[in-house]
């Protein structure tokens, strides 16, 4: 098999300092590399339809929760894992694009709901789309029960990282 990055870097290590255990490299840093990459390729696949990542996290966030009275802005931040101030400038980024609206909360008159135009339903089809296209393309060297196993694996490495 070829080397890649993480390779390179390991045996660097091994000749700079051969009692130092850079084992963990092997997963990680190709863990690392591979998110870095696939960003890329993201922002790349996402680019010509207009949007960023969050942006696009934002209105799917939108469609797939389908909250038929939209969504409060606080929880598509929590969502997303960002500040409310984060949040609000993401949505005025998109209210600007014409791809969500804001409307008042029926429930609470001090607060809005949030919730895609129908342009931005079909922008968020087509980014989808897009989306899973890069996805599918980075895991396809794998098998399907390789993915499987994959899946599992990281999936038992950040269950105790997402407790903290």
């Amino acid at each position: 098999m070829a080397e890649d990055q993480v390779d390179r870097m390991v045996s660097e290590w091994a000749s700079a300092a051969p009692d130092l255990d850079v084992s963990v490299l092997q997963v990680i840093g190709r863990v690392l590399r591979t998110a870095e990459r696939t960003e890329q390729r993201l922002a790349a696949a996402l680019a010509p339809l207009g949007l960023s990542y969050p942006d696009f996290d934002v209105i799917n966030t939108l469609r797939r929760r389908n909250d038929p009275d939209g969504t409060q802005p606080r929880d598509l931040a929590r969502s997303a894992l960002i500040t409310s101030g984060a949040m609000t400038a993401r949505l005025d980024r998109l209210v600007a694009a014409g791809l969500v609206q804001r409307d008042a909360d029926p429930d609470d008159r001090r607060a809005i709901r949030v919730r895609l135009t129908r342009k931005g339903e079909r922008l968020a089809a087509r980014a989808l789309d897009a989306v899973l296209a890069v996805d599918a393309a980075v895991l396809a060297p794998l098998s399907e029960r390789q993915r499987t196993v994959l899946a599992a694996t990281l999936k038992r490495i950040l269950l105790p990282l997402e407790a903290d």
